[in-house]
């Protein structure tokens, strides 16, 4: 199955954007998500945890670091559950552990770090890929970008 990843050129920029929908319990809805191959883990947004008011569980895990300065305190969740999309309409449910921004722990940052932790989107990360068995596929030239189950 394949499944496209939306490639947004901004100036000085190339983003790759994925859609994909929290069936996490009690926090249901739709996330985008930047691919980010420089990332060994995904990482669900302080934003994304807010909007979908996601119950903060799992173990204290090691802070999300390379943004800038300081870094950002999460959670490691063993078991997210959510949904993908193909290109064919069918859908794909997908369990994997992730790290999700620990929102209470940021109360104990400055209002600088706050502000900075939230600006940080949503990452698909190289773990997305191994765990679900997936290629990335990216052509700049051709405006195409896409997982494809390998």
């Amino acid at each position: 199955m394949i499944f496209n990843i939306n490639l947004i050129k901004e100036v000085g920029a190339e983003r790759l954007l994925f859609n994909i929908v929290s069936m996490y319990p009690h926090s249901f809805g739709g996330i985008i998500s930047v691919v980010d191959t420089g990332s060994p883990r995904t990482i669900i947004s302080a934003g994304a945890v807010f909007k979908l008011k996601m119950p903060i569980t799992g173990e204290k895990a090691l802070p999300i670091c390379g943004f800038g300065r300081g870094s950002i305190p999460c959670r490691k969740v063993d078991k997210f559950k959510f949904i993908i999309k193909s290109s064919e309409g069918k859908m794909k449910s997908i369990e994997m552990p992730v790290y999700v921004v620990d929102i209470p722990a940021l109360n104990n940052l400055s209002q600088e770090m706050k502000l900075s932790a939230y600006q940080i989107d949503t990452i698909i990360g190289l773990d997305f890929l191994i765990s679900q068995k997936m290629k990335l596929v990216v052509d700049f030239n051709n405006n195409l970008s896409y997982f494809e189950e390998i």
